[in-house]
C-alpha cells in the first residue's frame, strides 16, 4: 500500500519534503486512510492539517461525524479545522444541484484553510473506484475527452494521492491498523446518480469484466494524457482564431476556425467558455457539437445558448461567446464636456483642436464644432434610427449601412453611437455623418477618440 501511494506520489510530483498539507476528511475510509498514510510516510516529513466540513445536511449524524473526526486529529497530534455551512441555502441561491453545491463549499473551505496556514498543498482521499465512477459518471451524461479523462491526480494545489489504489485496499489497510472508519448514510441515497453506479451498474459490469475499475481508471487516465496534447495545440492556435478578449464577450474568426482539425475545435470551443466563464460546469459534448455546428452552418447568422445564459451567435465572418444578459442590454450616456470620459459600456476622450493635427483611423472622429452641442449623447442601436453617411445627400437606415457593413447582429448592440441635438453624428469607429464633417480644416474641431470600444 505505502509503495504503490509513494510511487503515485513520485509519478505526479505531487508532494516536497516538509510541505504543509491540508487533508480534507470527512471520516470515511478513503480520507482517513489518506490521512494515516500520508502520516506513515515519515521520508517527507508532512505538516499535516485535518479538516472537516459539516454541511449541514445531517444534523444529528454530521455532528458526530464531527467529533470523530475531531478525536482522530487529536489522537495523532494534529491541528484541526472544522466549519459548518448550510449547503441547502446555498444550492437554492446559485441554482446548483445538491451535488455541485457541497463540492464547492467543500473546496472553497479547503482554500480557506490553506491560506490560513499558508499550505503549499490540499490533499483528497479520491480513490481508483471513484476515478472508475466518475468516468463512467461522465460518459453516460455524454462528456467529452475533458470530462473522460476523469478526476485529475493533480491540479494547482490539489493532489490526489490515492487516485491509483483501490478502494477494498484502503479499507483492508484501516483494518490493519486497527483504524474504525464510518459511513456516510447519503452513500447510499440513489437519489445521487454517482451511488446508483457504483451500487447498482457497477457490480453487474463486473460481471462482464472483473477489472472494469482498473480499466476505466487506466481508459481516463489515458484520455487525459491525449486531451492534454489536444489542449496545448489549441492553446498555440487560440490567439490566431480569437480576435478579441474581454469581460463582455470573445470573439472568433469563421475563416480561420474552418482551418482546423475538428479535435482542436472542440478544445477552442472549451477554451473559449472557461475564459469567459471560469469552468466548464454542465458544458457536456452537446453543447460542444451545437457550437461547432453553428459555427460551420450555412445559415449567415444564428446562435446558440448554453448553461448558466452564455451564448454563442454567429454573423458573416465571425462569432461571439458572450452572455445573453449582454447582448441584450442597453446603454445611454451623456456628456457635457470635453476631456476624458469612462462608462462601463465605452471609453473615449474629446478634445478641441485644428483637423490637420488629427489622424484618420477609424476609431477617432473628427466634427466641424459648429455642428456640434453639448450634452453630447452615446448609446447603442436603436430601432428606426437612420443617419446620413459621410459622402452622402440622403439619410440611410442604420440597419441597412449595417448589413451593407457586414457588421453581426451580436455586434450591432455593442457598438457607440454619438449624438449632438437628437441625431446621430458618429457611428463609433465606423463612419461620421455628412451634416457634421470637417468643412474646413483650418477652422477649430472636435475629435473624439475611442480608447475601449466594445469590440
Amino acid at each position: 500500500m505505502l509503495t504503490l501511494v509513494r510511487n503515485t506520489i513520485e509519478k505526479y510530483d505531487m508532494l516536497q519534503p516538509s510541505e504543509t498539507v491540508v487533508v480534507g476528511v470527512s471520516g470515511g475510509a478513503d480520507s482517513l486512510g489518506l490521512l494515516f498514510i500520508l502520516k506513515e510516510l515519515e521520508e517527507f516529513r508532512l505538516r499535516l492539517i485535518v479538516a472537516h466540513l459539516n454541511h449541514g445536511l445531517r444534523p444529528n449524524e454530521a455532528d458526530e461525524d464531527a467529533e470523530f473526526v475531531r478525536g482522530i486529529a487529536l489522537s495523532l497530534d494534529l491541528p484541526f479545522e472544522l466549519k459548518e455551512i448550510n449547503t441547502l441555502d446555498y444550492k437554492k441561491e446559485n441554482n446548483l444541484s445538491l451535488e455541485e453545491a457541497a463540492r464547492t463549499l467543500r473546496y472553497r473551505f479547503l482554500r480557506e484553510v490553506l491560506n490560513k496556514y499558508t499550505a503549499g498543498k490540499i490533499a483528497t482521499g479520491h480513490s481508483l473506484d471513484d476515478q472508475a465512477e466518475t468516468v463512467l459518471m461522465r460518459f453516460i451524461r455524454g462528456s467529452g475527452l475533458l470530462g473522460l479523462s476523469g478526476i485529475p491526480p493533480v491540479k494547482d494545489n490539489i493532489v490526489r494521492p490515492l487516485i491509483e489504489v483501490k478502494r477494498s485496499d484502503i479499507e483492508d489497510y484501516l483494518r490493519s491498523k486497527g483504524v474504525r472508519w464510518i459511513e456516510d448514510s447519503t452513500n447510499k441515497a440513489k437519489v445521487f446518480l454517482r451511488n446508483r453506479i457504483r451500487h447498482d451498474l457497477m457490480p453487474e459490469l463486473i460481471k462482464y469484466n472483473p477489472n472494469i475499475k482498473v480499466t476505466l481508471a487506466r481508459t481516463g487516465y489515458i484520455v487525459g494524457v491525449e486531451e492534454d496534447y489536444i489542449r496545448a495545440k489549441a492553446d498555440e492556435s487560440i490567439e490566431s482564431v480569437f480576435e478579441g478578449f474581454g469581460n463582455e464577450g470573445i470573439i472568433g474568426n469563421l475563416s480561420k476556425y474552418k482551418e482546423l482539425p475538428v479535435a482542436i475545435r472542440f478544445a477552442l470551443i472549451r477554451l473559449a467558455i472557461e475564459r469567459l466563464r471560469g469552468d466548464l460546469k454542465r458544458i457536456s459534448l452537446i453543447h460542444i457539437i451545437s457550437v461547432n455546428e453553428l459555427i460551420l452552418s450555412k445559415e449567415p447568422s444564428g446562435e446558440v445558448s448554453l448553461p448558466y445564459g452564455i451564448v454563442v451567435a454567429k454573423g458573416y465572418n465571425q462569432f461571439i461567446f458572450t452572455r445573453k444578459s449582454i447582448m441584450e442590454s442597453k446603454f445611454s450616456y451623456s456628456i457635457n464636456s470635453t476631456g476624458l470620459h469612462e462608462f462601463p459600456h465605452v471609453e473615449f476622450e474629446v478634445k478641441i483642436g485644428k483637423a490637420n493635427s488629427y489622424t484618420s483611423e477609424r476609431h477617432v472622429g473628427c466634427f466641424d464644432v459648429s455642428s456640434v452641442e453639448f450634452p453630447i449623447e452615446i448609446r447603442n442601436f436603436q430601432h428606426g434610427d437612420r443617419f446620413m453617411p459621410y459622402g452622402m445627400k440622403t439619410f440611410k437606415k442604420l440597419k441597412s449601412y449595417f448589413i451593407d457593413e457586414k457588421v453581426p447582429r451580436f455586434l450591432r448592440n455593442r457598438i457607440p453611437i454619438f449624438l449632438t441635438k437628437g441625431d446621430i453624428m458618429w457611428i463609433g469607429g465606423m463612419r461620421v455623418d455628412e451634416r457634421c464633417k470637417v468643412k474646413d480644416k483650418s477652422m477649430e474641431t472636435l475629435q473624439i477618440t475611442l480608447i475601449k470600444p466594445n469590440f
